[in-house]
């Protein structure tokens, strides 16, 4: 692994934390930090995996939806006339 090295600016306050909580865990403030952009960066990975995984089963119960409803309607319905005529009246 490559390592970068950046400078950060924190409030003063924020700093003190994050030095009191790498004292309290007995780990460098470098390791604090990486810690916890890492834990931000799988929380953003697992709201968007969320999202997709939302629509996925939407579109699941959309299908089944027009499934129920093709099967009281009839073969002969035509959903985009039907769309059509509801938009245009």
């Amino acid at each position: 692994m490559n390592w970068v090295s950046t400078n950060i600016r924190f409030p003063e306050d924020q700093y003190k934390k994050l030095k009191l909580k790498a004292f309290k865990e007995r780990k460098s403030l470098a390791k604090i930090v990486r810690e916890a952009t890492s834990k931000n960066i799988d929380k953003e990975k697992e709201v968007k995996n969320r999202k997709i995984k939302d629509v996925d089963k939407f579109m699941k119960e959309l299908e089944q939806l027009g499934r129920e409803i093709s099967k009281e309607v009839g073969k002969d319905f035509d959903s985009v006339k039907a769309l059509r005529e509801i938009r245009y009246s």
